[in-house]
C-alpha cells in the first residue's frame, strides 16, 4: 500500500467539504433550546427500571444468572447443613471375606504436630492383617508426628466373617480429641 501523497489528501478534503448539510432556514438551534428547556429534565428512572436495562445487556446476563442462581442454591441447602455429618456414617469399602483392605486414614493438621496419640480400634470380625497373617490385636495406638497438610495412614485388614463393621479412629493432639468411624462391609466369599 502507497502512502497517500499530499493532493490525494487535499481531494478528499474537498470531497468530505462538499458532504456537509448546511443547518436550516431560521434560527434552528434557539427553537431547539426553548423546547428542551419547556420538556425539563428526563424523568428519573427507577431502580428496577436501571435493572432492567443492565440486564438487557448481553454482558451483564449470564453472570447476573449465575449469581441468582447461587443465592438460591444458597438459600434451599443453609437449612440442611446442620444435618450433614449426622446419622451413619458412608461405607468406605466393600470386600470379600477373602480380601485385604488398606483403610487409608487421612489426619489434617493445620500446622506441624511434634507427637499425635492415634489410635485405630476393630470390632470382632475384622482383624489387622500383617505379613500375610492375620494379627491378635483389637487395637492399635502410636504416636507420630504430622505434617502440615494431609497425613496419609494406610491400614491393612481383613474380614473373617461377612458383616457391615465400624473401624473407631481417635487421634489426640496435646487436649485436642478427634474421633471417626470408617464403614467396612465384609460379603461372603
Amino acid at each position: 500500500m502507497n502512502p497517500p501523497n499530499d493532493s490525494q489528501d487535499e481531494a478528499l478534503r474537498r470531497r468530505l467539504a462538499a458532504l456537509r448539510a448546511d443547518l436550516p432556514e431560521g434560527d434552528f438551534r434557539l427553537a431547539l433550546h426553548r423546547r428542551l428547556v419547556e420538556a425539563g429534565p428526563p424523568a428519573r428512572p427507577t431502580g428496577w427500571a436501571r435493572l432492567r436495562a443492565s440486564l438487557s445487556e448481553r454482558r451483564v446476563v449470564w453472570p447476573a444468572m449465575g449469581v441468582a442462581a447461587g443465592v438460591v442454591a444458597f438459600l434451599v441447602l443453609a437449612p440442611l447443613a446442620p444435618l450433614v455429618g449426622r446419622g451413619e456414617p458412608r461405607l468406605s469399602a466393600v470386600m470379600a471375606s477373602t480380601q485385604v483392605a488398606v483403610v487409608r486414614l487421612n489426619l489434617s493438621a493445620d500446622v506441624a504436630v511434634d507427637a499425635a496419640r492415634i489410635r485405630v480400634t476393630l470390632p470382632p470380625g475384622l482383624a489387622f492383617w500383617s505379613d500375610g497373617q492375620a494379627l491378635a490385636q483389637r487395637d492399635f495406638e502410636w504416636t507420630q508426628p504430622l505434617a502440615p497438610g494431609d497425613n496419609e495412614i494406610p491400614i491393612a485388614v481383613r474380614g473373617q466373617r461377612p458383616g457391615r463393621y465400624r473401624i473407631a479412629i481417635d487421634a489426640q493432639v496435646g487436649g485436642q480429641h478427634v474421633g471417626d468411624v470408617v464403614i467396612i462391609e465384609v460379603r461372603g466369599g
